[in-house]
């Protein structure tokens, strides 16, 4: 069972090259996952999509997923709908439907990600 209060050194960094068949590298920290919790939010994740560095574009099936833009700026592709995206920005893809984030300012593309299972 995980704490109530989740501090950044407890939490787990994952660094991944080309994410979801996209390019370059997105660096993340796994603040809480399915395992750890008691509903149907499967992940909670903070990342730096680093600069030119691009998410795959790709169809969530049986669940949804939330990015919350912290810092930078990128381009989504919102199920072949291209949107400029910037902090404050909310990208939500629902099941069925796909997405994919790239990150086009010059400093690294920072959001938070949270997958919700069906």
């Amino acid at each position: 069972m995980i704490d109530l209060l989740v501090k950044k050194e407890k939490t787990f960094k994952i660094i991944t090259e080309n994410p979801r068949g996209g390019k370059g590298l997105i660096e993340g920290f796994r603040y809480l996952d399915g395992e750890d919790l008691s509903n149907s939010l499967k992940g909670f994740y903070i990342n730096d999509l680093q600069v030119g560095a691009e998410v795959g574009y790709h169809e969530h099936i049986g669940d949804e997923e939330i990015y919350l833009i912290l810092a930078g700026k990128g381009v989504a592709n919102d199920n072949g709908e291209e949107k400029e995206v910037a902090e404050g920005d909310l990208l939500y893809t629902r099941d069925g439907q796909g997405h994919s984030l790239k990150n086009t300012g010059e400093t690294p593309l920072k959001f938070v990600a949270f997958i919700v299972e069906k």
